[in-house]
């Protein structure tokens, strides 16, 4: 029933991600329990005992080649993982309700293990300025290219996939806007005939035997689709990027480069994944460190768990502020679909507290309000 439910949903109402995650998840932690049962035998109590047999003994299914050191010492399913397995198992089961294969759908009632999503720490805008200001360093392409990646992502509020997708044909220079419409994604050949599936350009393949092809895509919601307005430095720096390029392509790989007509990529013009660009970050965070450089807005133990990602919130923060809180123009800003992302990524802090309580004792001794 899930191999049949995944094929008929996924492919119409999900992307290629959602379809590859669902199986995988079936098939690392679900088919193995329950794999033999009809749908029509599976009770709440069962679920309800397979939920706690995953967090207390099935071990997370690690990906191929990852580093041990990229897992915390839990490594059991996490009760963030049982939520996402639930979400779809309730979503198939509320199918075959429709169906008419069961009658009442069991996952409904089911008790999952408590979780409280944690969340991610982000540099506060005045620290992570500090990082652009480090990163800027126009005499070496790879540190430029970083350093431009995080512009973009913080004066955009743009996602990984969505920086390394950008091409030349998205900049305006004249109108100071980027288009931001594509994402870089690495997707199954099986999966790319998915109905939901739109495909901008393929990348020619490197090994003819792999089973993906890195492509850039259409985003899953057409709310990511929007114009990024440009600031004169942010101008100026695409400008410096297009040089760079054109001067490596002359005087160092000539017809040997790949010209993707990438802005965001190798020196060869090769894509970067966003993957690469998280690991640039990290090690630029660590060099800061080594170099004496404190931060103070996140926590000396939980610097490791700032990401490339993050400073998307770093960004919401800036935009809430200089917008006196126009949540809106911030949604439309970071391609988001409701409001409520924006209060989930941005971020407030100690000095927010101070600087409150500041403005509101200058209010009250203005003009006219003595005492």
């Amino acid at each position: 029933f899930m191999d049949e439910f995944i094929v008929q949903y996924g492919s119409k109402h999900g992307g290629a991600g959602y379809y590859a995650c669902s199986q995988a998840l079936m098939n690392n932690y679900v088919y193995p329990y329950f794999g033999q049962h009809k749908i029509v035998d599976i009770t709440t109590k069962m679920i309800d005992d397979f939920y706690t047999f995953l967090v207390t003994k099935v071990e997370l299914v690690r990906s191929r080649g990852a580093a041990s050191h990229s897992y915390t010492e839990q490594q059991y399913v996490t009760p963030s993982l049982v939520q996402d397995i639930h979400k779809i198992l309730r979503t198939a089961f509320n199918q075959a309700q429709r169906w008419k294969y069961i009658q009442q759908n069991p996952f409904l009632d089911a008790d999952l293990p408590e979780h409280k999503e944690k969340e991610r720490p982000a540099f506060s805008p005045e620290e992570f300025e500090k990082v652009l200001n480090y990163t800027n360093e126009p005499g070496d392409y790879e540190r430029f290219t970083l350093h431009l990646a995080l512009c973009i992502q913080y004066y955009c509020t743009t996602r990984g996939g969505e920086i390394a997708a950008l091409q030349w044909e998205d900049y305006n220079s004249e109108e100071r806007t980027l288009h931001i419409y594509k994402a870089l994604a690495r997707i199954d050949k099986k999966n790319l005939q998915l109905p939901k599936m739109k495909i901008y350009y393929t990348f020619p393949a490197m090994n003819p035997y792999n089973r993906t092809k890195l492509v850039l895509k259409a985003p899953k919601t057409e709310s990511t689709e929007r114009y990024c307005a440009l600031n004169h430095l942010m101008v100026e720096k695409l400008n410096q990027m297009k040089a760079m390029q054109e001067t490596m392509i002359e005087d160092v790989f000539g017809g040997d480069y790949q010209d993707n007509q990438l802005i965001v990529c190798q020196p060869n013009g090769r894509p970067l994944m966003p993957e690469q660009l998280n690991k640039k970050f990290k090690d630029v965070i660590v060099e800061m460190r080594e170099n004496g450089f404190r931060f103070t807005s996140v926590p000396e133990n939980k610097l490791d768990k700032v990401v490339f990602h993050s400073v998307r919130a770093a960004s919401a923060t800036k935009k809430l502020q200089v917008s006196n809180g126009n949540v809106k123009a911030v949604m439309r800003a970071g391609g988001w679909a409701e409001p409520d992302m924006v209060i989930r990524y941005s971020r407030a802090y100690d000095q927010d507290q101070v600087d409150i309580a500041e403005k509101m004792e200058k209010d009250s001794q203005k003009e006219g309000n003595t005492e």
